[in-house]
This record gives structure tokens, sequence and C-alpha cells, in this order.
């Protein structure tokens, strides 16, 4: 598929639209502390152990499905602090970023050093169906709705990312956005994950303790994957495939746990406009842009609940057809 260049061969991704923000008000949100990070870290590796007591607690009762599934829950939401490390903003302190990064991707079995190059193409070409590695297309239908939510494209891209780490076989896609300079690294790290999982496997059944690596870990890391794939799928299902952030992310209003297991991620359209700016300073760039959020111009959605409802109720419709769901179109309503 063919980036989408202007009829004068321009690439509107080369200029995204800048904040709307003074400088000097941005630079302060930019700001990078080691504090915020470690106490998200603390609090999630405490839920995480709270959630593990209750599988503990209600070990061989039917209890223990909705114990597994929350646990799930708290671990697949890794995802956001392995998000925020790899792009160096959660802390201050570098290695603090790499270590925490490595250490979520070992448990999502997601490789942080090369999830770092995929995810810095994704806001390079944000929802170019050429270049964004992570673009995903408005379904179809209710079956490619239901799809994208079970990860049933999501668990083959995982398996083969480690696969193709391991061999060193990239795919045309991933030599756009892997240095050359960094695939040995990116190789090397694939091959230590997989290596790692060979060895505790192997272990779990020397020494029988498969069945708590089962129930503490791999079946919640199954089970609960939906619960991200929805959050994730909210950020920019059937928004428009163009450079403009205004037009190709969602913001999406949440409740607190939310906000705390997801690392305050659901202000993305805010993310996607200052990247550099550390997820805990994301409420307060969200509350310091002009104008009150119902009257802005890009998504603002209330509530993941409303986000599906606006996606499901427009499947098949293509590119861009839940925005005039939105307040985009009731700020250009007032005028």
């Amino acid at each position: 598929m063919r980036s989408m260049l202007t009829p004068e061969g321009d690439d509107p991704w080369a200029k995204p639209p800048k904040a709307p923000l003074a400088r000097k008000e941005l630079k302060v949100l930019q700001r990078r502390r080691d504090m915020p990070a470690l106490r998200y870290v603390v609090g999630h590796l405490a839920v995480a152990a709270g959630t593990a007591a209750l599988i503990a607690l209600s070990w061989g009762s039917w209890l223990m499905v909705p114990a597994m599934f929350a646990h799930g829950v708290v671990l697949v939401f890794l995802f956001a602090p392995l998000h925020e490390c790899t792009h160096s903003t959660a802390f201050r302190t570098r290695w603090m970023n790499s270590a925490f990064a490595t250490f979520c991707g070992l448990v999502l079995m997601r490789p942080a050093l090369y999830f770092r190059y995929r995810h810095a193409a994704h806001h390079s070409y944000t929802q170019d169906p050429a270049r964004d590695p992570d673009q995903v297309p408005m379904p179809d239908g209710l079956a490619g709705y239901l799809g994208e939510v079970f990860g049933m494209e999501f668990w083959p891209k995982m398996i083969g990312t480690l696969h193709r780490g391991v061999t060193g076989r990239f795919n045309e896609r991933e030599k756009d956005f892997l240095p050359v300079s960094e695939r040995s690294r990116i190789i090397w790290e694939a091959r230590c994950m997989v290596a790692f999982y060979i060895a505790l496997a192997a272990a779990s059944v020397v020494f029988s303790f498969w069945p708590g690596l089962l129930a503490f870990w791999i079946v919640p890391r199954l089970i609960a994957e939906p619960s991200l794939r929805l959050v994730r799928m909210a950020e920019h299902t059937g928004m428009e495939e163009n450079a403009n952030w205004l037009a190709n992310t969602r913001t999406t209003v949440s409740n607190p746990v939310v906000r705390f297991l997801y690392w305050q991620m659901q202000y993305h359209a805010e993310h996607h406009m200052a990247p550099s700016v550390p997820f805990y300073n994301l409420e307060a760039l969200h509350h310091a842009l002009p104008g009150k959020p119902e009257e802005r111009e890009y998504v603002i959605s209330k509530g993941y609940i409303r986000a599906h409802r606006d996606i499901v109720a427009n499947l098949g419709n293509g590119a861009g057809s839940t925005v005039p769901t939105s307040t985009a179109l009731a700020a250009a309503a007032r005028r």
C-alpha cells in the first residue's frame, strides 16, 4: 500500500500540527521526574500482589476464574508502563526507563527495544495505512470487530515478532522502522527472552511449579487481553487516516481505576500532540489546552462504552466514520 501523499507530492506526516500551547507552558509540562512513576510502579505492583492473593485464596474453587481474570487485567495493563518507558518519559533516570520497560516486556512477551522502534513509527505516521505498523483499519462488520477485541490478529503478530526476532528474518515493514545499527541488539533481546521462557517452562516441570505458572501468569495473561484490546481500540479505530492528531486520535474520558492502571494514557490525543510530555502531566495538558474540553475540535469520547458504541454503530463505514459522533461535530455546530 502506498503512503498517502498530497497531489503535490508532499508528505503530510512530515509536518503534523503543533500543540496549541505557549512554548514556555509546554516546556514546564515536559519536565520529567522519577517519583511520580515510582509511585505508579509501586501501586501497580501492589495491586498485582493483591489480585495474586485472590487467586491463592480461591485456589481449587470456581472463584479462581474471576480472580485470574482480575489479575490478568492488572498484568496486561503493564502495557502502559512499557509504552511510557519506551518513550523515555516515565522516569527522569534513563536506566529506570530501560529496566522497567524490559520487565514489562518480559511479562507481556513483547520485546521492549523492538517495541520502542515500532511505536516510534506509529507516532511518526499515525493512521497512515502504508507506514503506521500499528494502524488498525475500521472493521468491516461485527465479526471483524470481535476479532480485534479477542486478539485474532494480535496473537499471531506477537508470536511472529518473537519468531522473526529470534531468527533475524524481519519482514519488509519491520525493515522500514528498525535501524540497521540496532538489529543485532533486537535479535539478542528476542533470543534472551525466548531462552528465559524455555528455561522457566523446563524448571516449572522439573520442580513441579507449573500449576502456579499457569494460574498466576499464563492463563490470566491470555484471558484478560481483550480488556486491553478494548481500551487500545478506542485510541484510533474509526478515526481519519491523515496526519492531523485532531482527527486521527481519540481521547476517552474514564474512571479513576482505568486512569491509574492505564497510566493516564486515556488522554491519547494529548499524548500524540505532545509525546514528550510525561504521562503524569497529561491531565494537566488536557486542562491547559484552549477552550472547554466539550467544545474542542478533537475527539473526546465520554467513556469507553461510548467510544465502542460509536465504533460499532459505524462498522463497515471506513476511516473517519466515527468522527461525526464526537465532540468535534458539536464544536462545529456551536460556531
